[in-house]
């Protein structure tokens, strides 16, 4: 097999139904589930709480660790990405990959609930989390190959957005747990006892996989458009895929812009997946809202909520957005909201000791907190899966797909390591510790946007459309 791949053995989709794209789209919906319930929702303070109760770390050495294994677990998916973009790209086939991963995930974190142990606990949320970003990866590939390119700036947008209803449902599911018998969780010393809560039972984590299951089986009914061509050996494809890695990386040098979107994307990426990441403890530990007898987590679910409608309401109009007028602009639109959002939040932690519910300025403005930021993580992955559309050759677009994971991938290691190491503060100066940690983002995400400003559209994918027609 040529390294270079014959253009008539690439085909990309011609026609956009709406059948397909909503049974794709559900997926989006489906793994939603496992990020907002498990990532989010869970599991950083259900580490704090075992750190704490069962090892006896302070709060920040806790937050420190996890910060070091999700350091360490990212690096290692950002090594993995390209090799699986370029063998997607060989294959010629993605859907498989994420059929296969999702039950590896739906295993390992329904798993996570039966052990206190902090090692088993780690490694099987390691095991989940890497099957879901690779998952995650052959899944943005399948865009090209299950819509026209005219539509998917809008099917991308209209993905982010049907996912969020993963959430909605998910979270109202969740509630009865945290408000029944076990009680909430928490995770801060300063207010209270340790206590694993709702997390102490095995059927809190079961029960949203056996969700991401069921609202995952349509996907099965996603018709994606394939290579031509039968597929060659097990031996010879993982030959070919890693030749044309090698090559990629050569030709990759040739796409100035693709290599500044990737340096720059490193950076915007890093406040997304801190916010996903630390969202939960950030509303519970660090605007300590929900006092006066109110549930905690209680809140930081309602604030989930907000965010989630407010990002379905408006990710598809991002999406819009950047068909009309480009990834870079969508970019500029996005950094403008997470602006917003970590402003408002940086205020209310250094001014606010504690927030409490009810009609009152602070408590309004972290509602608007939780509506602007909703959008502008929805709006990270749509500008994201836009400008990967436009910059890449379609012959090689899981490959340059896995370039843009990578450097994600890569954002993701190094904001749990620097929001971890500013929490290790925590200790010492108690919940400012948070306000510094978003400040730092907001560092990160400026210095991502002014790199993105120096992008220039590449018209390769515009010239095949052009030919096709």
């Amino acid at each position: 097999m040529s390294l270079d791949i014959k253009n008539e053995e690439i085909e990309v989709e011609t026609i956009t139904t709406k059948r397909n794209v909503f049974f794709w789209a559900m997926y989006d919906l489906a793994n939603t589930i496992y990020s907002m319930v498990i990532v989010s929702l869970i599991i950083n303070r259900y580490i704090l709480v075992i750190g704490q109760a069962e090892y006896g770390m302070s709060y920040g050495e806790a937050n420190f660790l996890f910060g070091v294994v999700a350091f360490v677990m990212q690096i290692a998916i950002a090594i993995c990405i390209p090799f699986l973009g370029a063998l997607s790209d060989n294959v010629g086939k993605r859907k498989p990959f994420v059929i296969s991963l999702t039950g590896i995930i739906i295993l390992f974190a329904g798993l996570l609930g039966f052990s206190h142990d902090l090692t088993l606990v780690f490694l099987f949320f390691i095991i989940a989390n890497v099957s879901y970003q690779f998952s995650l990866m052959f899944y943005d590939a399948m865009l090209p190959f299950i819509a026209k390119r005219e539509d998917l700036g809008k099917v991308a947008g209209f993905g982010v957005a049907w996912g969020y209803f993963g959430t909605i449902i998910s979270l109202f599911i969740m509630m009865p747990l945290i408000l029944g018998p076990l009680g909430d969780m928490n995770s801060d010393p300063s207010q209270g006892p340790i206590v694993y809560g709702y997390a102490g039972d095995w059927f809190t984590f079961v029960l949203p996989m056996i969700l991401f299951l069921v609202f995952a089986i349509p996907f099965l009914y996603v018709r994606e458009k394939q290579k031509k061509g039968k597929r060659p050996p097990v031996g010879k494809l993982i030959g070919n895929t890693f030749k044309q890695l090698g090559s990629t990386f050569k030709e990759i040098r040739k796409h100035k812009s693709m290599i500044i979107f990737i340096i720059g994307y490193f950076f915007v990426a890093d406040v997304a997946n801190v916010i996903v990441l630390y969202m939960t403890p950030l509303v519970t530990d660090g605007l300590v809202i929900g006092t006066g007898g109110t549930s905690s987590t209680f809140y930081a679910i309602l604030f989930i909520i907000i965010a989630t409608f407010s990002a379905v309401v408006f990710t598809y109009f991002v999406g819009k957005f950047g068909e009309k007028y480009g990834a870079k602009k969508t970019f500029y639109l996005v950094g403008t909201l997470w602006a917003v959002a970590l402003i408002i939040g940086v205020i209310l932690v250094f001014t606010t000791p504690s927030i409490e519910v009810g009609a009152n300025i602070p408590f309004i403005f972290s509602l608007i907190m939780g509506v602007v930021a909703g959008p502008a993580l929805g709006g990270t992955w749509t500008a994201q899966r836009i400008m990967v559309i436009e910059l890449a050759p379609k012959e090689k677009f899981g490959e340059f797909f896995g370039f843009s994971k990578l450097s994600g991938k890569l954002s993701s290691a190094l904001g749990p390591l620097v929001w971890g190491t500013v929490m290790l503060t925590y200790d010492v100066i108690g919940k400012a510790a948070y306000g510094w940690a978003m400040i730092s983002v907001g560092i990160i995400l400026a210095l991502g946007i002014f790199i993105l400003s120096f992008v220039q559209k590449e018209n390769n994918n515009d010239l095949v459309l052009k030919q096709a027609r």
